[in-house]
């Protein structure tokens, strides 16, 4: 799998590229210096393995790229799309109210 950079994200002033190195696993480069500060992964649970930065911050840097959007999610399993297609015929199928509800009076 090709390296792909997923974006920024910035802590405590220092802004940190996320790379995707393969599924689910993502190397942190420190932009200031350019510098591979280490290694986190997504499943089963959150893996770090820090290098030259404290562990607790690379922690911290990982569960924001998480939070942010910066890492593909792993973890669903592909739906079954028969179950779908089945629970949509199904509501299709029930009957429709006859009229609209009546308004909501606004209230003081």
């Amino acid at each position: 799998m090709a390296r792909k950079v997923k974006g920024m994200v910035q802590l405590a002033g220092i802004t940190y590229r996320i790379v995707r190195v393969s599924s689910g696993s993502y190397s942190v480069v420190r932009i200031s210096d350019d510098l591979d500060v280490g290694d986190f992964h997504l499943a089963p649970t959150l893996g770090i393995e820090a290098r030259r930065i404290e562990p607790a911050l690379l922690r911290e840097v990982a569960r924001l790229a998480i939070h942010t959007a910066k890492t593909s999610y792993v973890g669903f399993p592909r739906p079954e799309m028969s179950a779908i297609q089945a629970a949509a015929t199904a509501a299709a199928a029930l009957p429709r109210p006859s009229s609209m509800p009546p308004p909501l009076l606004p209230t003081r």
